[in-house]
C-alpha cells in the first residue's frame, strides 16, 4: 500500500494502516527531529506526539502535499515547538530563580515567607489549573503522565501550565517589585 492509500485508511480510523505508516517513517523522522533538537529522547517524544496528533486529526485532515512531506514538516514543527516550550520554561525558571535570590539577598523575606507567598498564589489559581500545576511541579508528573491521569490532551496540560505560570508571575511580581525597590534603596542610599 502506498502512503496515500494508507493515509486514506487512517482517515477511516484503520489502526493497522496507522501502524504501517508509523513503522515506515518513525525511525527516519526521529533521526530528522534529532538533528533539530540534539536529544534522542526529545526527538522520539516529538515524533510520537506528531503521530498521536495525526491519528486524532486524521478524519478531518486534508494533505495537499505528499504524506511523507507532511510527516517531515509536522515533525519539524513539533520539534521546534518543543524547543520553544523548553526555552520558555527555562526563561521562567531563571526569572523566578533570580527574583527569589534577590529576595534572599535582601534578607527582607525568609524562605518560609517566600514559600507562603508562592502557596498563596497557587491557591488562587483556578481549580483545574491548580491541580495540574501541583501534580506537575510538586508531584513531578510529566505532561504526558498528567494527560493520561486526567484524561485530557497534553496540549490542555501545556495550556493550563502556561496559565498557571502567568497567574503566579502576576501574583508574585508586585510583591517582589517592592522588595527590589527596598533593596535598591538599601544598596545605594
Amino acid at each position: 500500500m502506498d502512503d496515500i492509500e494508507l493515509f486514506n485508511e487512517i482517515k477511516q480510523q484503520n489502526r493497522a494502516a496507522f501502524d504501517t505508516l508509523f513503522r515506515r517513517y518513525y525511525v527516519s523522522l526521529c533521526r530528522f527531529s534529532y538533528i533539530i533538537c540534539l536529544s534522542r529522547e526529545e526527538a522520539e517524544e516529538c515524533v510520537q506526539d506528531m503521530f498521536v496528533g495525526l491519528w486524532e486529526k486524521a478524519p478531518t485532515l486534508h494533505i495537499n502535499t505528499s504524506v511523507k512531506a507532511y510527516l517531515y514538516k509536522s515533525s519539524r514543527n513539533y520539534t521546534l515547538n518543543a524547543i520553544q516550550k523548553k526555552q520558555t520554561e527555562q526563561h521562567h525558571l531563571e526569572e523566578y530563580s533570580s527574583q527569589i535570590n534577590t529576595c534572599e539577598d535582601s534578607e527582607t523575606m525568609s524562605d518560609a515567607e517566600i514559600s507562603e507567598l508562592i502557596q498563596t498564589g497557587v491557591k488562587e489559581l483556578p481549580e483545574k489549573c491548580r491541580e495540574i500545576f501541583i501534580l506537575c511541579k510538586q508531584e513531578g508528573l510529566t505532561y504526558e503522565e498528567l494527560a493520561a491521569y486526567l484524561n485530557i490532551s497534553e496540549k490542555t496540560v501545556e495550556n493550563q501550565m502556561s496559565i498557571a505560570l502567568r497567574k503566579l508571575r502576576e501574583h508574585l511580581y508586585p510583591k517582589l517589585q517592592k522588595l527590589l525597590v527596598l533593596l535598591f534603596f538599601y544598596l545605594f542610599f
